[in-house]
């Protein structure tokens, strides 16, 4: 089983001007057997707001307002359930060897939301049975890159997210945030919502220039080769590129 055929429908969140990354995630999707096909594998183009409103950052509310209009588009479309992709997404070098197994515990599983990759989890250890496992109320999950839903809780989910929009930044009950944190807020205000995680994660969030949360250095274009060539290098920190060098003590020259 495949994660092409269990969906009705996956989505890639891309933005149109982000052209490198589309095509990273069309090629990470490809070597799993999941090429883009009209109405089955499509590129939802992200939306990119003017201003950000009650959101932190005006990042977070355009990946809010995407998510968002995914799962209503889903639930336009009558899909009974739907894969959520962000173009950062990174699968687990072994995914295709895990993919049939995951998809067979979520097949004798009840479940509304499922997460198949967070970040967090970067040192790939022993994949642990059952693989996919209750996500309790109280977990938080960093990510949603790599999701899915099914169409049961279409109405609910897609409420909360409007109510949220609705609310003030910092609201007790939470207001204006990430996706990832509604996905997060979500569950811990609706108990009955059954929300499963993989251990380990199998999709993580490739290192790139994010539109969500650039850094400093992602803003100076003398430095943006030697940015890009870091992150090919699959650096975890890009600021040790630019890390001073320590300051050398100097001896006295009367000092033997």
């Amino acid at each position: 089983m495949k994660f092409r055929d269990f969906f009705d429908r996956t989505y890639i969140i891309n933005l149109p001007h982000r052209v490198d990354r589309r095509r990273e995630i069309t090629k990470e999707l490809e070597n799993i057997g999941m090429p883009l096909i009209s109405g089955k594998v499509e590129l939802f183009k992200a939306i990119k707001p003017k201003y950000r409103g009650e959101f932190e950052l005006i990042g977070y509310k355009g990946a809010f307002l995407s998510h968002l209009s995914v799962l209503k588009i889903a639930r336009a479309e009558g899909l009974k359930n739907v894969l959520i992709i962000e173009d950062d997404l990174t699968l687990r070098k072994d995914f295709k060897q895990y993919e049939g197994m995951i998809l067979t515990e979520l097949l004798e599983s009840k479940w509304d939301i499922a997460h198949f990759g967070y970040c967090g989890d970067e040192n790939h250890t022993e994949v642990n049975f059952p693989i996919l496992q209750p996500c309790f109320e109280k977990k938080e999950i960093i990510g949603a890159h790599f999701y899915g839903v099914k169409a049961e809780i279409f109405d609910e989910l897609i409420n909360f997210f409007e109510v949220l929009l609705k609310r003030p930044f910092n609201h007790p009950d939470g207001g204006p945030m990430s996706p990832d944190g509604v996905l997060n807020v979500f569950p811990q205000q609706h108990p009955h919502i059954n929300r499963l995680m993989t251990v380990q994660s199998f999709g993580n969030q490739r290192s790139s220039k994010s539109d969500i949360s650039p850094k400093w250095f992602d803003n100076v274009p003398i430095l943006s080769p030697t940015v890009n060539y870091g992150r090919q290098l699959g650096l975890a920190n890009l600021k040790m590129l630019f890390k001073p060098s320590p300051k050398r003590r100097i001896k006295p020259l009367n000092q033997s």
